[in-house]
């Protein structure tokens, strides 16, 4: 997660630079934005705090609950990108015990400590990358050396795209009004 750091920077670069405004952010019509919170804060204890059947209900709550945002706000610049790296990784996790696969090269570069833990079996929502993990190349496989340092999977890949699409566009919002003062957007109501 600490990877979406640098996507929300772009978008909001991107954003400024295409003239747009931070202010016109909250004029955006999400729906189930609580959402949001609820289920990051959910697959953030599930994967430091808990083990077994409550580890897997937590962790498929929070998927559905962030697909479910998706689903409602498909419309909306970017969300489709989204949609589609949360699908990946959850598709992977699923076919994986719900353990993201590593590629243990790119743990090496990123935190080598890391590696034996790996092999012995788990951490955190991590298990080491082999022939018997399924999906791998939907797995953590890139070291994205930037700090924060992480390992990057194809998903979080397209999850970046669409915070970038969606934040350059949603700070766009108010340059999107006709002459007749009506939005052009379906975003804005």
């Amino acid at each position: 997660m600490a990877f979406q750091v640098l996507p929300i920077l772009a978008g909001l670069i991107v954003g400024w630079a295409r003239k747009g405004s931070l202010w016109a952010i909250p004029r955006i019509n999400l729906k189930l934005v609580w959402v949001l919170p609820i289920s990051y804060l959910i697959q953030v204890v599930s994967i430091h705090d808990l083990n077994g059947i409550s580890y897997q209900i937590t962790l498929v709550v929070s998927y559905i609950g962030l697909l479910i945002f998706c689903g409602v706000n498909y419309r909306v610049p970017g969300v489709l990108w989204a949609m589609g790296g949360t699908a990946a990784n959850f598709v992977v996790m699923l076919c994986n015990g719900l353990r993201m696969p590593a590629y243990i090269p790119a743990v090496e570069k990123m935190a080598p400590q890391l590696v034996p833990l790996l092999i012995r079996g788990q951490y955190g929502k991590s298990i080491a990358m082999s022939d018997s993990t399924h999906l791998n190349f939907l797995g953590d496989i890139f070291y994205f050396k930037i700090p924060p340092q992480s390992l990057v999977s194809v998903g979080d890949i397209l999850i970046a795209i669409g915070l970038v699409l969606f934040l350059q566009d949603a700070m766009r919002v108010e340059r999107r009004v006709s002459s007749s003062g009506k939005h052009t957007s379906e975003m804005v109501k």
